[in-house]
């Protein structure tokens, strides 16, 4: 038997400089340490005491020789290997024997030969593993060799604590490994006595290495009760440390299993809760390593990721001072080379690019984040760098994680007044950037807006035309929706803000564009979307204007009225959206704001043309009729999400409306209308008058 070559450490090693300054309470416990503080796997073999002849120990091995060599006849296998052949014997068996018995009875003699030679301490017990190791490579023999009892035996010498002799050790693994392949009632016997342990063990043998991993991977594959316990028992952290010191060498089928197996136990959930807070610095050591594939690099992001949705893990990543490098992964897959003809390595490359933007993601959504990484911090300068990269994956990043810095309105204010951060994003709407950097874009730029200091400068710095042109972007509705909520956003309480929305499209009285303002383009998007919630945002729009300008107008504020009337008087269907207000039954109390901006409108003699407009709609005519009696039933699923209190407000807002409907309407309600609406208002003031009596 040929021994298996030495293993070359200087391949996968990450040099001691790339590792970043992280504090010296990280939990980062060497193989050992991780090794001893789990349970010892008992071995039930038999006592060693027996004596017998060498003569006697030489016959009982040619008869257990005879019978797997007779069962396979012309099946010839060698009596070397290395670590290909190993791979092949785990995943592939050779050709079906055609003659011979392979059965628990066959093997029967088998096994109580093992126990004498052992029990001998023959030195022909390494052999007799090497013949059984080579038969276990075909699949007829797999489940007997479980049902006698043989793949028990070896099991308990894997898990031995005696000093054995290699070879016993190497063959005992490698008929583990060959009789789990694709045989779940041999794997059970694994799991059912946490013998993945014992493998795991030998995992700090050198020359057992490069076996024990293929035979975990093989036990693994298929069957999620193995992956579960290889999880727990620590394997994914003990080979990260193997790979980060070094230790597999450059070998690529045994770097292959590894990783697989450390991503395996990245989707078990009890692998990642027992890990150690060093983990996550293991996979970015050996993510950012340049000498790793690609495969390899995709997978530990993956397994990053995974690992960062815990708060644990992002707690531990922030105090640890490791997000800088948590950046150098994502900054890595820019660089790393992929074939470009393959469909899924580029496949892979986005998901990976994903995967490491959502963990920077929920890392900076943490508390600690801002603690740890202030405005003024190298990390959110470098992010801010980043708002205008050549790199969308970048730009994203630096628009989430700043984004989630912008939670409080001192932030928010220093960022636009001192940073003008908000020019840069208004820059980004105004590119021919791609979708998911809108969004991100957008989603900054709404944190950025909810202080009510900034929505002057943001409207100053052009944001209302800047996301003018994104409500027509009707590939990603979401861009959409965002552009809207931001029109929203910076007119709330805002004559000035509002003014710019109702200005028009072009300054030339002879263009039609003249005719038309931005909020024409919003009604556009209105009228040609099929999305609830940005009809909804629209209308919501609409209430703020109505909620800001018409108390100013019933005081004489001569700019309320001059902009109402454009308002009125250039926008045909206006109130439209405020009846998508109160026809979605998500939202009680914006089915009320819509109740109240219609009131606000009928206020209007022009105003009330929008809504004599809006009542045409049989849905939101219904919804009136219905709110304004009393006789509402109880049993109405929208009135049972409403308190008392709603329901009373809403009724209320409703008789003010058709009170100033027909006071105002001045002949706008189409023929019938305005009959039905008297009756109500009577109907209500009689059912009042009863209700008190």
């Amino acid at each position: 038997m040929a021994s298996p070559k030495g293993i070359s450490t200087g391949h996968g090693s990450v040099p001691e400089t790339s590792r970043p300054s992280v504090s010296s309470e990280l939990d980062l416990p060497s193989v050992d340490k991780v090794l001893s503080g789990l349970p010892d796997i008992s071995s039930i073999l038999p006592v060693q005491d027996a004596t017998v002849d060498s003569k006697d120990q030489e016959a009982m091995f040619r008869a257990l020789k005879n019978i797997i060599e007779h069962a396979e006849q012309t099946s010839e296998v060698g009596n070397s290997f290395d670590l290909k052949e190993l791979h092949a014997s785990l995943g592939q068996a050779e050709e079906e024997a055609r003659l011979g018995r392979r059965d628990s009875t066959t093997l029967e003699s088998v096994h109580t030969t093992l126990i004498q030679l052992w029990s001998c301490n023959s030195n022909l017990m390494a052999q007799a593993a090497e013949i059984l190791a080579n038969g276990s490579r075909d699949p007829s023999w797999r489940a007997p060799i479980g049902q006698s009892g043989i793949l028990k035996f070896f099991l308990d010498v894997v898990s031995s604590r005696q000093e054995l002799e290699q070879g016993l050790l190497l063959h005992s693994l490698r008929l583990v490994g060959n009789s789990c392949a694709d045989t779940d009632e041999n794997r059970e016997i694994v799991v059912k006595g946490n013998y993945t342990l014992a493998i795991i063990r030998h995992f700090l043998n050198p020359d057992l290495l490069m076996v024990a991993i293929p035979v975990i991977y093989n036990i693994c594959m298929d069957y999620e009760p193995a992956h579960a316990q290889m999880a727990e028992n620590r394997a994914a952290y003990i080979i990260l440390r193997l790979l980060r010191d070094g230790t597999l060498g450059d070998n690529e089928a045994l770097l292959g299993f590894a990783y697989d197996l450390v991503e395996l136990a990245s989707e078990q959930a009890q692998g990642v809760e027992n890990s150690p807070d060093g983990t996550i610095l293991l996979l970015m050591e050996l993510a950012l390593n340049e000498d790793i594939t690609f495969e390899q690099y995709a997978s530990l992001v993956n397994c990053l990721s995974t690992y960062l949705e815990q708060e644990r893990f992002q707690n531990a990543c922030i105090s640890n001072n490791m997000v800088e490098m948590l950046l150098s992964v994502l900054k890595r897959s820019i660089s790393i080379e992929i074939d470009n003809s393959s469909k899924e390595d580029v496949s892979a490359l986005a998901q990976a690019r994903i995967k490491a933007n959502q963990a920077l993601s929920e890392v900076s959504a943490s508390p600690l984040f801002a603690e740890h990484y202030p405005l003024d911090s190298n990390l959110s300068k470098t992010l801010k760098s980043w708002i205008m990269a050549e790199e969308e994956q970048l730009q994203i990043c630096a628009c989430v994680m700043l984004g989630n810095l912008a939670r409080s309105d001192e932030v928010c204010k220093k960022m636009v007044k001192d940073l003008k951060i908000h020019e840069e994003l208004i820059a980004v709407l105004n590119s021919d950037a791609r979708g998911s950097v809108l969004h991100s874009a957008l989603g900054f730029l709404k944190n950025l807006a909810i202080a009510g200091d900034n929505r002057v400068s943001l409207a100053e710095a052009g944001i209302i035309p800047a996301v003018s042109h994104l409500w027509a972007f009707d590939s990603v509705p979401q861009v959409q929706f965002s552009a809207a909520t931001i029109a929203r956003q910076v007119i709330i309480s805002s004559p000035e803000n509002i003014a710019r929305l109702l200005s028009p499209l072009s300054d030339d009285p002879d263009s039609p564009a003249n005719r038309r303002t931005y909020l024409s383009l919003l009604l556009v998007l209105f009228e040609k979307t099929d999305s609830a919630p940005i009809k909804t945002e629209i209308g919501r729009s609409i209430a703020s204007i109505c909620r800001t300008l018409t108390p100013k107008a019933r005081e004489g504020d001569e700019q309320a009225s001059t902009l109402l009337n454009t308002l009125y008087d250039l926008h045909t269907g206006v109130a439209r959206p405020l009846g998508a207000m109160i026809t979605q039954t998500q939202w009680p109390v914006v089915r009320s704001e819509g109740w109240f901006a219609l009131a606000l409108m009928a206020n209007n003699k022009s105003g009330c043309v929008a809504v004599a407009d809006c009542l045409q709609n049989e849905e939101v005519l219904e919804l009136l009729k219905k709110t304004l009696s009393m006789s509402s039933e109880p049993s109405d699923e929208e009135t049972e999400k409403k308190d008392p209190s709603q329901v009373t407000k809403d009724r209320d807002n409703v008789f003010v409306l058709v009170q100033e409907l027909l006071k105002n309407e001045s002949g706008a309600l189409p023929e019938g209308y305005r009959n039905t609406m008297e009756d109500l208002v009577n109907e209500h003031a009689s059912q009042l008058k009863s209700s008190t009596a």
